[in-house]
């Protein structure tokens, strides 16, 4: 069984689950996830895991993530999307001032409050959103708090005198759990005019880029995918590598804490013989088991 990561670059056309099934084909086990979905229609970064990686998912996932989308204003849809029904249109007099689209994006800057969209894959009552809509349902959904850290304007928007659309496209650095057509809607209301997400594709998730993806179609035509597996114990850099001898390895392998790692830090990487074994957190002066992954080789 293989463990690791594999970036793809996944197409226009295609859901996650799609991409999670090929790669099941290809590696053949059954053991692959992913660490954030994509809709059909976005392209970019998909980070699927493999093996133990699985059980990294929560980890992986505390880094931002990028995005570039583009955006139309003067039109709704039911998905926010295009994929959707429009539900609302106003055609534009004229352009609004980059000035004021420059300063719009500025005020999303930051710790936000944002409502999931009604087509979501979040369960309520044990019921995903999507399918509740897709039956005309609409149901309260909380907000959550999401965090904006960048959000740049790409060049100058364009203006369609004759439909009385404006079109633009920027980039957005988020947190985990932010939706980018939910955000593109509410920034044409904050300037009451009705928008809808165009394109969007990721570019930066979990610490890694697209342009460090392969995409998947070259993927499933490579004799050797294999080579494209990021390994375990090349994830999670961040957290310090503590390599533990003989007699130690015989606690981790029953799940025991740990003493005299040599390091204060919260959470560490635990490898025994060249392999990550675990991730141990500090408690109380001590190490105790936070995720167990004991494996041979990867």
């Amino acid at each position: 069984m293989y463990n690791g990561i594999v970036l793809i670059d996944k197409p226009a056309g295609m859901t996650s689950f799609d991409v999670v099934s090929k790669m099941r084909q290809v590696f053949h086990q059954k053991q692959v996830g992913h660490t954030g979905t994509l809709d059909p229609s976005v392209t970019g970064l998909l980070v699927i895991v493999l093996g133990k990686a699985t059980k990294l998912i929560d980890f992986l996932q505390q880094s931002e993530k990028q995005y570039c989308a583009d955006m139309i204003l003067g039109i709704k849809t039911d998905t926010q999307d295009l994929d959707g029904q429009i539900i609302e249109t106003l055609p534009l007099k004229k352009p609004i001032s980059e000035l004021k689209l420059q300063q719009t994006l500025t005020t999303f800057l930051g710790q936000n409050l944002q409502v999931p969209p009604m087509y979501s894959a979040i369960k309520i009552n044990g019921k995903r959103l999507y399918d509740l809509a897709r039956k005309g349902q609409t149901v309260e959904r909380e907000a959550r708090s999401i965090t904006i850290s960048q959000l740049d304007q790409i060049g100058a928007s364009h203006f369609d005198q004759g439909a009385g659309r404006q079109y633009l496209s920027f980039t957005a650095t988020v947190s985990k759990g932010t939706y980018i057509r939910t955000l593109v809607e509410d920034i044409g209301a904050s300037m009451a005019v009705p928008a809808v997400m165009k394109k969007l594709r990721r570019l930066a998730a979990d610490g890694y880029r697209v342009d460090q993806a392969v995409p998947l179609e070259e993927l499933l035509k490579n004799p050797h995918p294999d080579q494209f597996i990021i390994p375990l114990e090349k994830l999670l850099k961040q957290l310090p590598m503590v390599a533990i001898k003989q007699a130690d390895w015989q606690l981790v392998r029953h799940g025991a804490w740990l003493r005299d790692l040599e390091t204060d830090a919260p959470l560490v990487r635990i490898f025994y013989d060249q392999s990550m074994q675990a991730i141990y957190k500090k408690d109380q002066g001590l190490y105790r088991p936070e995720k167990m992954l004991l494996h041979e080789s990867h």
